[in-house]
């Protein structure tokens, strides 16, 4: 069975946004539950030269704007800077779903035959499309899930795999229970 480019980057990854949706939940309650002042966890960091919990998700977002319009052969949107509050993340997130909701199979058909420049910080060179979406579109997108799902887990949150994996559905047949 073969999967289009679309089945495997816009549906995915509107999932991953709803699983952050519900991280920025649980730190809000986590803040609550153990006393922590207001936005305190959007601060932490797991080690002091990565990202922030908060901009985990603001460059997540940035991300999946950069690697669709690069899969659709359009410039990049500027990255844009988030206010490292709740509602504002939470709205980042609700739009970058919407962008993701909006793009059309056929705008992104055929990218995996194309070739991608990639510049630094992350690698520099030409990649072949199905390598890029593999082995850079995907992975990153989901390294800032997993890093702010660390966080959550180091500061004592009651999340696990499940969490993780977000609300999965029975589209395919498949029994989750």
């Amino acid at each position: 069975m073969s999967f289009s480019v679309y089945e495997i980057t816009v549906p995915v990854m509107a999932h991953g946004l709803n699983v952050m949706d519900d991280y920025l939940d649980h730190a809000e309650a986590l803040e609550r539950t153990r006393g922590f002042e207001p936005r305190r966890i959007l601060g932490e960091r797991l080690v002091p030269d990565m990202l922030t919990f908060g901009e985990q998700f603001s460059v997540g977002c940035n991300k999946v704007d950069a690697h669709m319009a690069k899969l659709m052969q359009h410039d990049a949107p500027a990255p844009r800077n988030i206010s490292m509050m709740y509602p504002a993340l939470k709205e980042r997130i609700l739009e970058t779903r919407g962008f993701l909701q909006s793009v059309q199979p056929d705008e992104i058909a055929g990218a995996q035959s194309h070739t991608y420049e990639l510049t630094p910080p992350i690698v520099r060179g030409w990649f072949g499309g199905d390598d890029y979406i593999r082995h850079l579109v995907l992975p990153d997108f989901f390294f800032h899930i997993s890093i702010a799902h660390a966080i959550l887990r180091r500061l004592g949150a009651r999340i696990g795999k499940r969490d993780y994996l977000g609300n999965l559905s029975q589209q395919s047949g498949g029994d989750y229970s």
